[in-house]
């Protein structure tokens, strides 16, 4: 995104939050409104009205006097958002396999054989994470989408971002990971296509909480990401 298109609070706010997101301004960084309105050749002004919203939605943290860092992120969010998208995405996708018709067929595919593409690509581990999680996404909206239930997918977005920024974090460690996420893709459409809900509920259970159950390792060479865990 260049600069003239991102002249103004909105393009500030969304241009910081990809990179927020996306661990390219990694958890605990300082970042300031005066460098940040030189980038951009604009005033303060927007600046300061993209980070109030960053902020709001937990992603900055404005310490008078001092700064305003990139928050942690939030390990409990993380467990909450995680019980919500269990809950929800089984009900959601249940439903699903007793309506599906094979004209749902195409986008599905369509995306299951980008994410193969990505894959089979030699993209730096970094950017293919970034690309990968995307797709991941797309997948998960055209479920939803199919569903009939595009809205509770964007309420759920709307709360995901420490789950963007944690997810984000532990497929850097490598493409074996996104691989795993690759393929409970497949067994996820072959089980709603199938009607087997036994097998979804096992394939969204190992989709959501695979990757947090290996990550102690990861996390403790960066602790320093992350917020402490409360009981």
């Amino acid at each position: 995104m260049s600069q003239k298109h991102t002249a103004t609070s909105d393009g500030v706010y969304e241009k910081l939050k990809e990179q927020i997101l996306h661990l390219e301004l990694p958890p605990g960084a300082a970042i300031s409104e005066i460098e940040t309105a030189e980038k951009y050749n604009i005033s303060r002004t927007p600046v300061r009205d993209a980070f109030k919203r960053l902020e709001r939605e937990g992603l900055l943290e404005i310490r008078p006097h001092i700064g305003t860092f990139i928050s942690l992120i939030d390990l409990n969010a993380v467990s909450d958002i995680l019980y919500i998208r269990e809950v929800l995405e089984y009900s959601v996708l249940s439903d699903l396999s007793q309506i599906y018709d094979k004209s749902q067929d195409l986008r599905i595919q369509l995306i299951l054989q980008q994410q193969k593409e990505l894959l089979e690509s030699d993209m730096p581990i970094d950017e293919l994470s970034r690309a990968f999680i995307n797709s991941d996404n797309e997948f998960h909206t055209a479920l939803f989408d199919a569903a009939g239930k595009r809205n509770v997918i964007k309420f759920l977005y709307s709360y995901n971002s420490q789950y963007e920024r944690f997810r984000t974090f532990i497929n850097f460690n490598g493409k074996e990971d996104l691989q795993k996420l690759y393929e409970c893709h497949l067994k996820i459409w072959d089980s709603i296509v199938s009607k087997d809900l036994a097998a979804l509920k096992d394939c969204i259970n190992h989709h959501l909480y695979d990757g947090i159950n290996a990550s102690s390792d990861i996390i403790s060479k960066t602790p320093e990401y992350f917020t402490k865990i409360h009981s």
